[in-house]
């Protein structure tokens, strides 16, 4: 017969053992994040970084702040890989003048891991309306434990950090995975940011890996704020394999979203950079193609 000591004594391991896995979480993140923090900076036009000192009015500056595209949950994007580097077209605006301002741009690595293997294959045997209260043993929304969503915490975190330095007028870009949480954060937290930049952004996959496993759409769209809140310019490519025109539907009948169809470009796309995913990341876009210069467009008309 279990008595009243064995109910306390099995309350204690259960409580001490999510305290453990809970810690165990924390530290993996906190481990994970100090492994990629370490490349993060201001950056030059050639991707060099400098001390922040240099900066003499912050309330002058457009701080644009970068992240880059992911691979799946369980992989650590560090942002020295070739196609997790600032955009070129990006670290070219690295000190232009937009009006009275002045450009500063900061290269944010956001690649921490996600879910585990198992948290991963728990939410894809459940209902599609389960996942979405679907929690891990320490009471946490499994959702919440996302690659996606832990970027969202993390350019918060830097950006609260960058409003208590005194500057005033930040703009998120990004490329993939990264452009895609830029776009999110702008309709979560509309009054941090001025406006977003989404270089080919999107989650989930490429498109095949949507249509063959759908709940990786809602992988996507979670975590989406108020859509009117959206200030962003988009760059798209019709040949991108990880997205369609359709994929952004949700944005199009948006009056501050603007889209930038690169289909036309004369730039080659390049396997090292995904292909048309990366058109935008390649130099030629950057220094050759017209259309690059509707990003310097998009800064002058929101500010």
């Amino acid at each position: 017969m279990i008595n009243l000591r064995h109910i306390k004594f099995l309350v204690i391991i259960i409580f001490s053992l999510l305290l453990f896995s809970q810690s165990f979480a924390d530290k993996k993140f906190e481990k994970d994040l100090k492994k990629i923090s370490k490349d993060n900076g201001f950056i030059d036009n050639f991707g060099n970084i400098y001390s922040d000192d240099k900066i003499t009015d912050k309330s002058k500056t457009i701080l644009i702040i970068y992240t880059h595209g992911g691979m799946g949950d369980q992989t650590l994007d560090k942002c020295l890989k070739k196609w997790n580097l600032v955009a070129p077209v990006i670290r070219n605006l690295h000190d232009k003048r937009i009006k009275n301002y002045q450009i500063k741009i900061y290269r944010l690595c956001t690649g921490v891991r996600g879910w585990s293997k198992a948290e991963q294959d728990k939410m894809w045997k459940s209902t599609s309306k389960k996942r979405l209260t679907l929690k891990n043993s320490e009471g946490e929304l499994l959702f919440h434990k996302v690659k996606d969503f832990l970027r969202i915490k993390i350019i918060k975190a830097k950006i609260d950090q960058f409003k208590s330095d005194g500057f005033e007028n930040i703009v998120l870009a990004g490329h993939s995975m990264g452009g895609w949480a830029s776009l999110k954060f702008k309709t979560i937290h509309p009054n941090l940011i001025e406006g977003s930049i989404g270089l080919h952004p999107g989650s989930g996959g490429t498109k095949k890996n949507r249509k063959d496993w759908p709940w990786w759409e809602e992988v996507r769209n979670y975590g989406f704020g108020n859509l009117s809140n959206l200030n962003a310019l988009i760059v798209t490519h019709d040949k991108d394999n990880f997205n369609s025109p359709d994929d952004y539907s949700m944005f199009k009948n948006l009056t501050e979203v603007k889209f930038v169809n690169i289909t036309s470009s004369e730039c080659k796309k390049k396997a090292t950079l995904g292909g048309y995913h990366g058109l935008a990341l390649t130099k030629c876009f950057a220094d050759k193609d017209p259309k690059s210069k509707e990003i310097a467009k998009y800064l002058e008309e929101i500010f």
